[in-house]
């Protein structure tokens, strides 16, 4: 199963808030780069639904962390050794 990267917003340096995997990242971070310029509300769904307006200001400040899934990590591989005779192993 193919995991989608998360993303996360911190304003003003508090806890990160998961935002929805659904949000254009590239556009909310256009949003926020217009309204930092001239004070603005930015909305935005965040992961459990909630419908989030934020008053961004050049004052504010926002980032936004994409972490990517990590792949599984590969089995180990394993040898079946049962076909060879009982001695074939003795060093």
């Amino acid at each position: 199963m193919t995991q989608q990267p998360r993303a996360l917003i911190s304003i003003d340096g508090n806890d990160g808030i998961p935002i929805a995997p659904g949000e254009d990242i590239g556009d909310l971070k256009r949003r926020i780069e217009v309204a930092a310029v001239e004070t603005r509300f930015v909305d935005f769904s965040t992961a459990d639904g909630t419908q989030l307006s934020v008053l961004v200001s050049p004052y504010r400040r926002v980032s936004i962390a994409v972490i990517l899934p990590r792949e599984p990590p590969e089995p180990p591989l394993l040898v079946d050794f049962g076909h060879l005779p009982p001695d074939a192993m003795d060093f």
